[in-house]
This record gives C-alpha cells, sequence and structure tokens, in this order.
C-alpha cells in the first residue's frame, strides 16, 4: 500500500494553519479549470499533476506540480499546499492519525492531529454538515487507484472510515456514528441504506441543523 505521507516538522507556532478545512475554502467558479491553493492564502491557476502517469508503475508525485498558461512549471511541497483541483475534482489537505490499528488502511477512526499525524490529500465528494471525503492509494506494485471513503461532521476533530472494499458500509460503526439520528440508525439497520453517498444526503437533509 502506497500512500504519499509528509512526516511532522511543522513549527508549533503554524500548528492550525496546516489544518485546511472546508469552510475556508476561497469560492470557485466550476469553470476555472485546474488551481492550487497554497497555505499562506496564494491561489494559482494551470494544469495541475499529483499523479506520475511517465512512470513504468503509476504512483503520486512526491511534489505538486503546476504549468502555467505560458508552459512554466512549479513544483511545491506537499506540506505547502492546502487544496488543489484536478480534472473537476477537488482535493483537500488533511493530517491524519490512525487511533487503534498499525495498518493504517484497517483503522476505523482518524484523528485530526497536525504535527502528531501525516498527510494526506483528501478527494471531496459532498461537502456540508457530514461532509464525505475519498482517500486514494496504490497497492504495492499495481498502477491502479484504490481508495476508501471517509466521513467528517462538521464540529468533529476526527475521520470515520465507512466502507470495507467490497464488504460494503461499516454497518455497525456508521449504526454508533449517528446515534443522534435515529430514523436514520434505523434505516442503516434494516439495510435500507446501503451506499455512503445515499446516507450523506440523508443525514444532511434530515439530522442536521
Amino acid at each position: 500500500m502506497r500512500i504519499p505521507t509528509t512526516r511532522k516538522f511543522i513549527p508549533a507556532t503554524v500548528i492550525f494553519l496546516c489544518l485546511f478545512t472546508p469552510t475556508s475554502l476561497p469560492a470557485q467558479k466550476n469553470n476555472s479549470g485546474d488551481y492550487l491553493i497554497l497555505h499562506q492564502g496564494d491561489t494559482l491557476y494551470g494544469k495541475v499533476e499529483y499523479i506520475n502517469e511517465s512512470s513504468t508503475i503509476r504512483d503520486f508525485h512526491k511534489k505538486i506540480q503546476i504549468t502555467d498558461a505560458s508552459g512554466k512549471r512549479k513544483k511545491y511541497k506537499r506540506e505547502a499546499v492546502a487544496a488543489f483541483r484536478v480534472d473537476n475534482t477537488d482535493y483537500e489537505s488533511f493530517w491524519l492519525k490512525p487511533t487503534s490499528q498499525k495498518i493504517f488502511s484497517l483503522n476505523v477512526r482518524y484523528d485530526l492531529e497536525v504535527k502528531k499525524g501525516d498527510l494526506y490529500f483528501l478527494k471531496v465528494r459532498k461537502r456540508g454538515n457530514l461532509s464525505h471525503y475519498e482517500l486514494e492509494w496504490f497497492e504495492q506494485g499495481e498502477s491502479f487507484l484504490m481508495s476508501m471513503d471517509l466521513l467528517k461532521k462538521e464540529e468533529d476533530d476526527y475521520l470515520l472510515r465507512a466502507t470495507q472494499g467490497l464488504l460494503g458500509i461499516k454497518r455497525k460503526a456508521l449504526r454508533d456514528y449517528f446515534s443522534e439520528c435515529p430514523d436514520l440508525q434505523m434505516q442503516i439497520d434494516q439495510k435500507q441504506q446501503n451506499k455512503i453517498g445515499s446516507i450523506v444526503e440523508f443525514y444532511n437533509n434530515n439530522c442536521s441543523d
């Protein structure tokens, strides 16, 4: 399993600057194309590359690359990038720390702990009171992307893994997670809810203020 990470070395004075939350993203037009947002606040426009497509085995670039309209390419360290859009898909940076299992992908909960976790770029599937993200990775020796679904309530300081590969949704974990919404718990128990997208939509429409 190959997931690029950045080890903790950010000074304590900028702890909260590194945790880039969805609500702090500047508004963007749908037709703006690729862009890259730096933690210092600059938004750069151009062709963004984060996967090395020219390698024998596809993998993530160690640095996020952007090429402007004049053809000038710049590379940025991963910890300098707060978010980016590539091919109309948004990615945001999060510092994640597994709470139990040593094997990253086997954990159910991932705490947001700057300086104590590792840096990942999560694909944004849905933003809201309950947000839906995907963490992508390459299996060792493979060139196709794997992914896991992660959920985050607006007030939480952690993300919950919502699916377990071909086994589908993590029904017990989700039932416990939505303890404040009995209607959603019942639908999960009775297997009326089997898709993460549908669960997120139901929660945002019926279970949050």
